[in-house]
This record gives C-alpha cells, structure tokens and sequence, in this order.
C-alpha cells in the first residue's frame, strides 16, 4: 500500500472550465455566495477565481466544454451536517435548481446526505455533509 507524500495535505484550490465567465461567476458568487478574488493575467487567458471559506474555485474559458458522457465528473462543497437543511433551503431560494432532492446513503458506516446540482456549463456540484478529513 502507498502512502501520501507527507508536504500533500489538502486541496489549493479545483480548477473547472467554462465557456461563459460571466455567466459562471454570477451563478457562483450570486447564487452559492462565494468571493471574486483577484486573477492574474495570464496572457489573455480568460477566466476567474472564487474563494469559498480557505478553498478556491478557478474558473477556465474554453471554447467548447469536454464531453463527460458517460463519466459521472463533479467536485463536492462541504456542508455540515447540522446546516445541511437550511443550506439547501438558501440554495433553492437563490435559485440554484437541483438535479435530485437531497438523498441519504451510508459511507463507510457513516451515513451521509448529499444533492447535486449543475452549473450553466453543466459541471456536476455535490453538495454533502461528508467530513472533512483532518
């Protein structure tokens, strides 16, 4: 069995892409509530980056998104189990439309709730109780 390179703690931040940046950071910041931050230029590369607690989400434009058929590709955002329900109430509020209700399942003896929800691209967001790690 292999063990993890000590230094490798946590994620820095989850890179995504886009085809429309703007339309991405409104649903982003408007309807999830996460921070612009500042970009460096890249060279005209177009894209954006969001802060969400001591995570970041950076944002790529592209001109066409990969195709993710078949695959089930998706970052999930933390939620603690106790804030669960009123988050999900926000979220419907702020218009984020789910792809499910809120389903419970058991990870490692553990049990867990989790939805999912799409962005205008159409990238996979689970939204979880899991623990972090740590």
């Amino acid at each position: 069995m292999s063990t993890a390179v000590k230094g490798l703690v946590a994620y820095s931040h989850v890179n995504i892409c886009v085809t429309d940046v703007e339309a991405a950071d409104a649903f982003y910041i408007e309807k999830l509530g996460l921070e612009k931050l500042p970009r460096p230029d890249f060279g005209g590369f177009q894209g954006s980056w969001l802060r969400m607690g001591p995570s970041q989400l950076h944002l790529s434009k592209v001109d066409e998104m990969p195709d993710t058929a078949g695959s089930m590709s998706h970052f999930a955002l933390y939620i603690p189990a106790e804030e669960f329900d009123s988050t999900m109430a926000e979220l419907a509020e702020r218009g984020v439309e789910f792809a499910n209700e809120p389903s419970n399942r058991e990870d490692f003896g553990v049990p867990v709730r989790s939805a999912f929800a799409r962005d205008p691209d159409g990238n996979l967001i689970e939204f979880t109780d899991v623990a972090l790690f740590g």
